[in-house]
C-alpha cells in the first residue's frame, strides 16, 4: 500500500475508533482521545466556484467526533490581514485542529502562533513548506499535474513546435510547480517556449495575455495555462482574434466547470481537474485526527484527472 494510502487508513480507522466510543461501544487499542469530540475551524483562501465546491463539500460530509466551528473564507484571495484574522478568531473561539488554505507566507506567523498555542495546522490547496510544526498538506500534487497537462501537449505536439506559457503568480509553488512540470515533460523534445506571461490566476488578465499572445505570436502551435480563469479570458480573446485561434491547442488547469463546458463545446482543448471537494474533507478529517494524536501522513495527494472532451461532460460540476 503506498504511504499517503496507508496513512489515510489509519486516518480512517481512528474515526471510526470515535465513532464506535461515541456510540457506546467498546474498542482495544483506542486512538489517544478516541471519545473527545474536537473543535475544528476552517479558513478558505477566498469565495469562488472552486472554494465554494470545497465549502460546500466540508458542509455535506459527515462529521462524527467532529465540532466544526465554522468555514470562514475571507477577503479576496489577497488579503492576508483578513485571513490571518479569520485565523487568530478560531483559535481565540477554541479551535483545536484548523484547516486552512493559505493565501501565502504572509499568514505564517499567525499558523505558528497558533501552532504554539496548542492546535493543530493542516493546509489545504497551498502549502508553506517551511512552516514547521504543521501537521499536514492536503492538496494537488502540482508538480505531478504539470506533468500530466506537459506529456499531453508533447503528445498532441507530436513533439514539435512552440509553446505560449500564461503562468499564475510567480514565486506561489504550488503554481510555479505546475509550469515546471510542463517544463519537464519538453525536455528532449523539439517544442519552443516563446513565451511566459504571468496572469495572477485572474480572468481579466488572461484575456490581455491571451490578446498580447496574438499580437506577438500569432502562428504560435499551443497556449498551457497555469490556473483555470485565465483560461475563460483566453476562451474571450479567441473569438475576437480568429484565424490566430484556429487549429491551436489551449490546455488548462484547475478544470473549471466553465473549462469542461468550453472543452464539449470545442473552445479549450484539455485542463488537469483537481478535486476540491476532496481536497476540503480530507484536510477536516486529517485535522481532527491530529488533534486525538493520531500520526497523519506530512503530504497526501488528492490527485488530478486530465479533462478531454471523452470524459468532460462529468466535470462540468466540481467533484
Amino acid at each position: 500500500m503506498k504511504s499517503t494510502e496507508a496513512g489515510l487508513a489509519l486516518i480512517a480507522a481512528a474515526l471510526f475508533t470515535v465513532t464506535l466510543t461515541a456510540c457506546g461501544g467498546s474498542t482495544t487499542g483506542s486512538a489517544p482521545n478516541a471519545a473527545h469530540t474536537v473543535k475544528v475551524g476552517v479558513v478558505l483562501k477566498t469565495s469562488n466556484d472552486y472554494f465554494n465546491a470545497m465549502k460546500a463539500g466540508i458542509e455535506a460530509m459527515p462529521k462524527d467526533g467532529i465540532d466544526l466551528l465554522g468555514i470562514e473564507a475571507p477577503g479576496n484571495g489577497t488579503d492576508a490581514q483578513a485571513q490571518i484574522n479569520a485565523i487568530q478568531n478560531m483559535v481565540t473561539r477554541g479551535a483545536e485542529a484548523l484547516a486552512v488554505a493559505p493565501i501565502g507566507p504572509q499568514v505564517a506567523p499567525a499558523l505558528k502562533q497558533a501552532i504554539a498555542q496548542g492546535a493543530k495546522v493542516v493546509l489545504i490547496d497551498n502549502d508553506l513548506p517551511d512552516l514547521a510544526g504543521r501537521s499536514s498538506y492536503v492538496g494537488t500534487d502540482n508538480l505531478k499535474g504539470g506533468e500530466v497537462a506537459g506529456k499531453y501537449l508533447v503528445e498532441q505536439m507530436k513533439g514539435t513546435g512552440t509553446l505560449a506559457i500564461m503562468s499564475g503568480i510567480p514565486g506561489v509553488p504550488t503554481l510555479d510547480d505546475r509550469v515546471n512540470g510542463v517544463l519537464n515533460q519538453l525536455k528532449g523534445t523539439q517544442i519552443k517556449v516563446v513565451t511566459t506571461l504571468a496572469t495572477q490566476c485572474d480572468q481579466t488578465k488572461g484575456l490581455n495575455v491571451m490578446q498580447a499572445i496574438g499580437s506577438t505570436s500569432p502562428d504560435v502551435t499551443a497556449i498551457y495555462s497555469a490556473c483555470g480563469p485565465p483560461v475563460l479570458g483566453a476562451i474571450q480573446a479567441r473569438t475576437k482574434q480568429d484565424p490566430f485561434s484556429k487549429g491551436m491547442l489551449l490546455v488548462g488547469f484547475d478544470g473549471l466547470p466553465d473549462e469542461a463546458k468550453a472543452i464539449v463545446t470545442g473552445t479549450e482543448t484539455a485542463s488537469v481537474a483537481q478535486f476540491p471537494q476532496k481536497m476540503g474533507t480530507t484536510a477536516v478529517l486529517t485535522a481532527a485526527a491530529a488533534a486525538r494524536g493520531t500520526q497523519v501522513p506530512a503530504r497526501i495527494d488528492t490527485g488530478t484527472e486530465l479533462v478531454t472532451s471523452a470524459n468532460a461532460a462529468k466535470f462540468t460540476t466540481f467533484q
